[in-house]
């Protein structure tokens, strides 16, 4: 991997490498119950944990992939992290240490496409989606100003995340992939 000074002005590589190397992370946050939530890089998450999150039932039904990544897989993903365009982070219960879910950005063919899940079923309907996400997306803005515009692909009938970035003030762009709407960041 090239050190991220010969890396290209506009390139999110330079940026990811020197938010890991200064231990960056998103703000930890407290919910509405006042349970504390920090952030975790996922290349630093522990895979077996990861992976039981990332792959439950309800988080797989709900992505373009639908088959459970494998720790083969999410290790060789990992080996060739440095030079993806696309930062990863978990989210971690501060108490207890469990894996709630996690929040990414990566460049797609769409544009910088943010992702998110809450894989750990114990967490949901708590209010946190949009926490972690208003917080994710704060993060990305003060820190990565390679990213002018984010973008959301949702599958039609996920109303819950549909309803989710628009009050997180996205909007519809278009139909894409046949059952995914395109949303925007305004």
């Amino acid at each position: 991997m090239k050190s991220y000074d010969e890396l290209k002005d506009g390139d999110i590589r330079k940026t990811k490498s020197r938010l890991i190397l200064d231990k960056k992370v998103p703000n930890d946050f407290i919910s509405h119950s006042g349970d504390a939530y920090k952030w975790l890089w996922l290349p630093s998450s522990d895979v077996k944990h990861l992976l039981d999150v990332r792959n439950s039932e309800h988080v797989l039904s709900n992505m373009r992939n639908t088959s459970p990544i494998t720790e083969e897989a999410h290790l060789a993903f990992l080996q060739k992290y440095d030079s993806l365009q696309r930062l990863d982070f978990i989210l971690q219960h501060h108490g207890s240490g469990e894996y709630v879910g996690g929040m990414n950005i990566s460049l797609t063919s769409h544009g910088f496409e943010i992702g998110k899940y809450i894989g750990n079923e114990k967490f949901l309907g708590k209010g946190l989606a949009f926490l972690m996400s208003n917080c994710f997306i704060d993060f990305i803005k003060e820190n990565v100003k390679e990213i002018e515009k984010i973008i959301a692909v949702t599958k039609l009938n996920n109303y819950k995340n549909i309803n989710l970035n628009f009050k997180l003030g996205f909007k519809i762009i278009k139909l894409v992939e046949e059952d995914y709407w395109l949303m925007d960041l305004q």
